[in-house]
């Protein structure tokens, strides 16, 4: 069983991520938490696995109290649960010491896949698809990953952390062809060449990490 601990400001929002979990079968809930003073204290005393997180709550912000959980030297890892899905976000969490980003409103299996990814030592992220661009035309004298539309950026995204395109296709409800002309343009768009290059762009850009944390 993966004990995992919720940390969530709104009591509504932790009744469901509880009775996503609980209802898995291979997950426990070691407890929750709905600010950063509990959160420290259920990690002290219950040793969670995984820590699913969300950024606001009272007293503290989600990203400072991964950067404190990880100066504390605490074990669980921690998945950011939130309804922000910009890039530079996720790249925040990722850079002080979260292994996973995921968007309230996705579907649940993408929770469960998180915490079952996570627990086994991976990386996991989804940011919500659209197919807006992410910034306007003035914007692209700007960085590279910064041109692609949501859908692409997810895609580089799970890419980065080392998913195969077969399992984006399966996750994002995409054929594996649609992944693949997807993965084109982004190497096009980028100025890249090969998926070698798009996990070094990521990790020089702190989008993923490039270490567990």
């Amino acid at each position: 069983m993966i004990r995992v601990g919720i940390v969530e400001a709104h009591a509504v929002m932790r009744a469901g991520i509880r009775g996503v979990l609980e209802a898995a079968g291979d997950i426990e809930v070691a407890g929750e938490a709905s600010d950063g003073d509990g959160a420290l204290n259920l990690v002290r005393t219950e040793s969670p696995a995984v820590l699913t997180l969300g950024l606001v709550m009272q007293g503290v912000s989600g990203i400072d109290l991964i950067r404190e959980i990880r100066r504390a030297g605490q074990l669980p890892r921690i998945i950011v649960v939130t309804r922000y899905s910009k890039a530079s976000i996720a790249s925040q969490c990722f850079a002080s010491g979260a292994s996973g980003f995921v968007v309230k409103t996705g579907p649940a299996h993408e929770l469960l896949a998180a915490v079952r990814k996570v627990a086994a030592g991976g990386v996991y992220v989804n940011l919500a698809a659209s197919d807006e661009p992410m910034l306007d035309a003035a914007a692209e004298s700007g960085l590279p990953h910064e041109r692609l539309t949501h859908t692409e950026l997810n895609i580089f995204l799970r890419i980065a952390c080392g998913q195969k395109a077969v399992d984006v296709a399966a996750t994002l409800g995409m054929s594996p062809k649609t992944v693949s002309t997807h993965r084109t343009n982004i190497l096009r768009k980028m100025g890249l060449r090969s998926d070698v290059d798009l996990v070094h762009y990521a990790i020089v850009y702190k989008l993923v990490p490039d270490d567990d944390p």
